[in-house]
């Protein structure tokens, strides 16, 4: 129960307080990704539907403000600047994204420069582009490697400037500030760097509010919001309604999101809504609104969804995601569409299922193994 007396989806353990119906929707979120990336319909036999999936790019908008809220939620503390603290923080971070991430980078590269895709030059160069995330402010490079890891530079962007946002925001005008001072200072980074173009970094405006923290910046303060909110911080900018209004006021806005964007791509004919400016406005604008709505619910409101989500299975689905979308287009689709003969619904099965034992095996236990060494207390 919250201090209202509203009931939570929130479990409070030694350590931690949990909210596994958050980390369940994490597994719905991705799949819808992997289906945008191996869409069943054909663009020439059934165009509307394959046009349709593709807009599922707009799914990631879920992890952007998932983080925002988890960050601050358990992280809020960093804005002392304490050096124990922030030292911890970055630690669990690096612990969390780095070691599998450097483990599928290094196999993708040595694969490809032992079937002969990359020179020796090449290999090393976009090697460290995507070890260093680089990668993901650059129109050029940043679908190399592990495509879909253009994401993780959006990430760990906000994860490194984390402690002086929390420092900065402590009410609603100072979140609007926030994200203000970055689209600016994506607009001028952009601006500069079209004076002295350089291998596809921050080549357009486009690029930037599409693949950098700086045009995705809303999703986050939007996370950050919800948290602030749950942690007493601010008041709602919207009234709490009973029953499940909320739950589906979320759900309609991001129908209507997908929607919308699938008629903004047919009536350009674009593959993607965002490649205009109205698809960016409802991917990075209206999008986070209705995925707010959504947490909101699965946090203080019992329903159906909130209850399927906290399942334990999906939960342990949600814990696997990281290893999922990593693994989803890489090396390892490759060996099984080559045993599968490229049926794309049992290749997302046995994807669940190897990601499932690669994050039990490899991810869980090296995050386990980096934070008990390296962790202060």
């Amino acid at each position: 129960m919250n201090k209202s007396g509203q009931t939570t989806g929130i479990i409070f353990t030694d350590d931690k307080q949990f909210i596994p119906a958050l980390t369940g929707i994490r597994a719905i979120a991705v799949y819808f990704i992997f289906f945008k990336h191996l869409n069943f319909f054909s663009p020439e036999t059934q165009p509307g539907l394959y046009l349709f999936v593709n807009q599922f790019y707009t799914f990631l908008t879920f992890f952007f403000v998932l983080s925002g809220f988890l960050i601050y939620y358990k992280y809020h503390g960093i804005s002392t600047l304490n050096k124990t603290k922030l030292y911890n923080y970055f630690i669990n971070r690096i612990s969390r994204v780095f070691p599998i991430l450097i483990i599928l980078i290094s196999i993708t590269f040595f694969l490809g420069y032992y079937h002969g895709l990359y020179s020796g030059r090449q290999a090393i160069k976009l090697y460290f582009l995507n070890i260093s995330l680089l990668k993901g402010f650059s129109s050029e490079y940043f679908l190399t490697g592990i495509g879909p890891s253009w994401s993780m530079s959006v990430e760990e962007l906000f994860y490194l400037l984390s402690p002086l946002i929390f420092l900065f925001i402590k009410k609603i005008s100072g979140l609007v500030k926030f994200v203000i001072l970055f689209y600016m200072l994506g607009i001028a980074i952009t601006y500069l760097f079209s004076l002295h173009p350089s291998g596809g970094f921050f080549s357009d405006h486009f690029f930037m509010m599409n693949y950098t923290f700086f045009g995705r910046v809303f999703e986050f303060a939007c996370g950050i919001y919800l948290a602030m909110l749950v942690k007493g911080k601010v008041k709602p900018l919207f009234v709490p309604c009973g029953g499940k209004t909320i739950l589906y006021a979320g759900l309609l806005i991001v129908a209507l999101s997908v929607t919308a964007l699938f008629f903004i791509a047919v009536n350009n004919n674009l593959r993607h809504a965002t490649d205009i400016l109205p698809g960016i406005l409802i991917n990075n604008l209206l999008m986070p609104v209705g995925i707010v709505f959504i947490f909101y619910s699965l946090i203080y409101q019992k329903s159906h969804l909130q209850q399927f989500l906290s399942g334990k299975l999906m939960v342990a689905l949600g814990n696997s995601t990281y290893s999922f979308y990593l693994l989803h287009t890489s090396f390892m689709l490759s060996y099984i569409f080559k045993f599968t003969g490229r049926n794309i619904l049992l290749a997302f099965i046995l994807m669940i299922i190897i990601s499932f034992i690669f994050y039990k095996t490899v991810e869980q236990p090296l995050a386990v193994l980096i934070r008990k060494k390296l962790s202060k207390k």
